[in-house]
């Protein structure tokens, strides 16, 4: 079983917001664009699943690229699930697996007011 470690936070602003239907319901497409320790800026999409619309809770995903100040860079995917957290707020979860092989958890908090996402992951490799 893997141990948990904590990294550090990160916090990303929205950029543009795509919504498409699929077959049992709908996503919103969210680019990010923000910061996390230890890994420079980072550029990526937050893509939330419903099945319906104004769903409360749904399935999520991660697809982003970091770029680290010594200029490497490092792609991620994550899966996870939302849930809502009070007016316009969304809580995620989720895995995300590094090109580096790292693995880590992660949790924060999707907000309308701000278009914010800002959370904290841990190394669970």
């Amino acid at each position: 079983m893997a141990t948990e470690k904590k990294a550090g936070e990160f916090s990303y602003t929205a950029t543009g917001v795509t919504y498409a239907q699929l077959p049992g319901g709908g996503v919103a497409h969210i680019n990010m664009e923000g910061t996390a320790t230890g890994f420079g800026t980072l550029l990526g999409t937050l893509s939330l699943f419903g099945d319906a619309p104004g769903a409360k809770t749904g399935r999520s995903s991660w697809v982003g690229t970091a770029f680290l100040d010594i200029g490497d860079e490092v792609q991620g995917s994550a899966e996870g699930f939302f849930e809502s957290s009070g007016k316009h707020k969304w809580k995620l979860r989720g895995i995300l697996r590094a090109s580096t092989g790292a693995v880590f958890r992660s949790e924060g908090i999707l907000s309308l007011e701000g278009r914010t996402y800002k959370g904290t992951f841990a190394d669970w490799s």
